[in-house]
Protein backbone atom coordinates (compact mmCIF):
# COMPACT_ATOMS: atom_id res chain seq x y z
CA UNK A 1 0.00 0.00 0.00
CA UNK A 2 1.12 3.66 -0.34
CA UNK A 3 0.28 7.39 1.35
CA UNK A 4 0.20 11.05 -0.29
CA UNK A 5 3.76 10.89 1.17
CA UNK A 6 4.84 8.63 -1.38
CA UNK A 7 6.00 6.06 1.33
CA UNK A 8 4.89 2.39 0.51
CA UNK A 9 4.76 -0.95 2.06
CA UNK A 10 3.16 -4.09 1.70
CA UNK A 11 2.44 -6.99 4.03
CA UNK A 12 2.62 -10.43 2.34
CA UNK A 13 1.55 -13.89 3.08
CA UNK A 14 2.62 -17.04 1.31
CA UNK A 15 3.62 -20.83 1.76
CA UNK A 16 6.87 -21.60 2.54
CA UNK A 17 7.21 -24.11 -0.30
CA UNK A 18 5.47 -22.26 -3.05
CA UNK A 19 7.72 -20.83 -6.35
CA UNK A 20 11.17 -21.72 -6.42
CA UNK A 21 12.41 -22.58 -2.89
CA UNK A 22 14.30 -24.51 -0.58
CA UNK A 23 13.70 -27.54 1.59
CA UNK A 24 15.13 -27.04 4.97
CA UNK A 25 15.49 -30.82 6.83
CA UNK A 26 12.94 -29.65 9.23
CA UNK A 27 10.62 -29.44 6.62
CA UNK A 28 10.34 -33.96 7.35
CA UNK A 29 13.26 -34.87 9.66
CA UNK A 30 11.78 -33.57 13.25
CA UNK A 31 14.59 -31.64 15.00
CA UNK A 32 16.10 -31.15 11.97
CA UNK A 33 17.87 -27.52 10.47
CA UNK A 34 15.52 -24.58 9.97
CA UNK A 35 16.45 -22.44 6.98
CA UNK A 36 18.21 -20.04 9.53
CA UNK A 37 20.27 -22.99 10.71
CA UNK A 38 21.43 -24.12 6.97
CA UNK A 39 25.54 -22.52 7.31
CA UNK A 40 25.89 -19.94 4.77
CA UNK A 41 29.15 -21.61 2.85
CA UNK A 42 26.69 -24.22 2.33
CA UNK A 43 24.75 -21.77 0.08
CA UNK A 44 27.09 -21.60 -2.47
CA UNK A 45 28.22 -24.71 -3.74
CA UNK A 46 29.54 -26.17 -7.24
CA UNK A 47 26.95 -27.69 -9.36
CA UNK A 48 26.62 -30.66 -10.87
CA UNK A 49 23.82 -31.35 -13.65
CA UNK A 50 22.15 -34.81 -14.61
CA UNK A 51 20.46 -34.40 -17.58
CA UNK A 52 17.48 -36.46 -18.22
CA UNK A 53 15.26 -34.60 -19.66
CA UNK A 54 14.59 -37.23 -23.05
CA UNK A 55 13.95 -39.75 -20.62
CA UNK A 56 11.72 -37.80 -19.24
CA UNK A 57 9.85 -36.13 -22.61
CA UNK A 58 8.94 -40.17 -23.12
CA UNK A 59 8.35 -41.30 -19.30
CA UNK A 60 6.99 -38.80 -16.78
CA UNK A 61 7.81 -41.12 -14.12
CA UNK A 62 11.61 -41.69 -14.41
CA UNK A 63 14.14 -40.82 -11.74
CA UNK A 64 17.53 -40.29 -11.45
CA UNK A 65 18.64 -43.24 -10.53
CA UNK A 66 22.60 -44.50 -8.85
CA UNK A 67 23.39 -45.58 -12.74
CA UNK A 68 22.79 -42.16 -13.57
CA UNK A 69 24.98 -40.64 -11.16
CA UNK A 70 27.94 -43.40 -12.09
CA UNK A 71 27.36 -42.59 -15.68
CA UNK A 72 27.99 -38.76 -14.98
CA UNK A 73 31.21 -39.51 -12.50
CA UNK A 74 32.65 -41.56 -15.06
CA UNK A 75 32.63 -38.76 -17.98
CA UNK A 76 33.67 -35.75 -15.21
CA UNK A 77 35.44 -37.15 -12.51
CA UNK A 78 33.62 -37.37 -8.95
CA UNK A 79 31.03 -35.31 -7.89
CA UNK A 80 32.87 -33.25 -4.99
CA UNK A 81 32.31 -33.28 -1.65
CA UNK A 82 29.48 -30.47 -0.58
CA UNK A 83 28.51 -30.49 -4.24
CA UNK A 84 24.89 -29.43 -5.52
CA UNK A 85 23.26 -31.95 -7.62
CA UNK A 86 20.40 -31.00 -9.84
CA UNK A 87 18.07 -32.70 -11.83
CA UNK A 88 17.58 -31.53 -15.34
CA UNK A 89 14.40 -32.84 -16.51
CA UNK A 90 13.26 -30.23 -19.38
CA UNK A 91 10.06 -30.01 -16.84
CA UNK A 92 10.40 -26.46 -16.03
CA UNK A 93 8.77 -25.65 -19.91
CA UNK A 94 5.72 -26.49 -18.23
CA UNK A 95 5.62 -24.42 -15.50
CA UNK A 96 2.21 -22.46 -14.76
CA UNK A 97 0.29 -25.02 -17.14
CA UNK A 98 -1.31 -28.09 -15.79
CA UNK A 99 1.35 -30.50 -17.25
CA UNK A 100 3.65 -29.45 -14.07
CA UNK A 101 1.25 -31.35 -12.30
CA UNK A 102 0.35 -33.61 -14.63
CA UNK A 103 -2.91 -35.43 -12.73
CA UNK A 104 -3.62 -38.42 -14.28
CA UNK A 105 -7.24 -40.88 -13.41
CA UNK A 106 -5.14 -42.57 -11.41
CA UNK A 107 -5.25 -39.27 -8.98
CA UNK A 108 -1.89 -39.29 -9.03
CA UNK A 109 0.48 -36.65 -9.93
CA UNK A 110 3.46 -37.78 -12.83
CA UNK A 111 6.64 -36.21 -12.67
CA UNK A 112 10.35 -36.58 -12.54
CA UNK A 113 12.72 -36.86 -9.20
CA UNK A 114 15.54 -38.57 -7.53
CA UNK A 115 15.45 -42.19 -6.72
CA UNK A 116 15.80 -42.98 -3.01
CA UNK A 117 18.97 -45.58 -3.66
CA UNK A 118 20.27 -42.06 -6.10
CA UNK A 119 20.16 -40.13 -2.66
CA UNK A 120 21.24 -42.51 -0.37
CA UNK A 121 24.79 -42.98 -2.53
CA UNK A 122 24.82 -38.85 -2.93
CA UNK A 123 24.18 -38.60 1.20
CA UNK A 124 26.09 -41.38 2.36
CA UNK A 125 28.99 -41.72 -0.41
CA UNK A 126 29.13 -38.44 -1.71
CA UNK A 127 28.26 -35.76 1.30
CA UNK A 128 26.73 -33.32 -1.32
CA UNK A 129 25.51 -30.72 0.16
CA UNK A 130 21.71 -31.49 -1.41
CA UNK A 131 19.92 -31.90 -4.39
CA UNK A 132 17.35 -29.99 -6.74
CA UNK A 133 15.35 -30.25 -9.02
CA UNK A 134 13.13 -28.80 -12.11
CA UNK A 135 9.64 -30.27 -10.94
CA UNK A 136 7.21 -29.44 -7.74
CA UNK A 137 9.26 -32.49 -5.92
CA UNK A 138 12.84 -34.05 -4.95
CA UNK A 139 10.81 -37.42 -5.03
CA UNK A 140 8.39 -38.51 -8.15
CA UNK A 141 4.99 -37.28 -8.59
CA UNK A 142 3.30 -40.48 -7.71
CA UNK A 143 5.49 -41.01 -4.61
CA UNK A 144 3.10 -41.37 -1.51
CA UNK A 145 5.56 -41.65 1.19
CA UNK A 146 8.50 -39.13 -0.05
CA UNK A 147 11.56 -41.46 0.60
CA UNK A 148 14.11 -39.23 -0.88
CA UNK A 149 12.95 -36.55 1.43
CA UNK A 150 13.19 -38.31 4.57
CA UNK A 151 16.57 -39.66 3.62
CA UNK A 152 18.08 -36.48 2.57
CA UNK A 153 16.86 -34.38 5.35
CA UNK A 154 17.54 -36.95 7.99
CA UNK A 155 21.19 -36.42 6.96
CA UNK A 156 20.87 -32.85 7.50
CA UNK A 157 21.30 -31.83 3.23
CA UNK A 158 18.46 -29.47 2.01
CA UNK A 159 17.05 -29.45 -1.19
CA UNK A 160 15.83 -26.90 -3.56
CA UNK A 161 12.25 -27.56 -5.91
CA UNK A 162 10.84 -25.84 -8.75
CA UNK A 163 13.85 -24.25 -10.17
CA UNK A 164 13.88 -22.79 -13.82
CA UNK A 165 16.80 -22.41 -16.61
CA UNK A 166 18.68 -25.59 -15.74
CA UNK A 167 18.97 -26.53 -19.54
CA UNK A 168 21.36 -23.12 -19.49
CA UNK A 169 23.58 -25.20 -17.05
CA UNK A 170 27.00 -26.68 -17.99
CA UNK A 171 27.13 -30.80 -16.65
CA UNK A 172 30.03 -29.11 -14.05
CA UNK A 173 32.05 -26.28 -13.67
CA UNK A 174 29.07 -23.78 -12.59
CA UNK A 175 28.54 -22.56 -9.02
CA UNK A 176 24.96 -21.92 -7.66
CA UNK A 177 24.08 -19.03 -5.39
CA UNK A 178 20.99 -19.45 -3.43
CA UNK A 179 19.47 -16.29 -1.40
CA UNK A 180 17.75 -17.59 1.54
CA UNK A 181 16.23 -15.79 3.92
CA UNK A 182 17.30 -16.97 7.84
CA UNK A 183 13.86 -17.36 9.04
CA UNK A 184 14.31 -19.10 12.44
CA UNK A 185 11.58 -21.48 12.49
CA UNK A 186 10.69 -21.81 8.26
CA UNK A 187 10.95 -25.50 6.96
CA UNK A 188 11.49 -23.72 3.91
CA UNK A 189 11.14 -20.74 1.49
CA UNK A 190 11.09 -19.08 -1.72
CA UNK A 191 14.78 -18.22 -2.66
CA UNK A 192 16.34 -16.77 -5.40
CA UNK A 193 18.53 -19.23 -6.96
CA UNK A 194 21.42 -17.76 -9.28
CA UNK A 195 24.08 -20.23 -10.74
CA UNK A 196 27.66 -18.76 -11.85
CA UNK A 197 28.62 -20.00 -15.16
CA UNK A 198 32.44 -19.87 -16.38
Amino acid sequence: MSNEDGYSSNRWELPEHWGTHLDAPLHYSKGGKTVADIPISELFCPAIVIDIADRAAADPDTAVSLEDILSWERKFGEIPRKGFVLMHSGWGKWVQTPLFYNKKEDGLLHFPGFSAEAVQFLVNSRNVAGVGVDTLSIDCGKSLDYPVHKILFAAGKWALECLCNLHSLPPQGAWLLVGAIPLRKATGFPARVFALVP
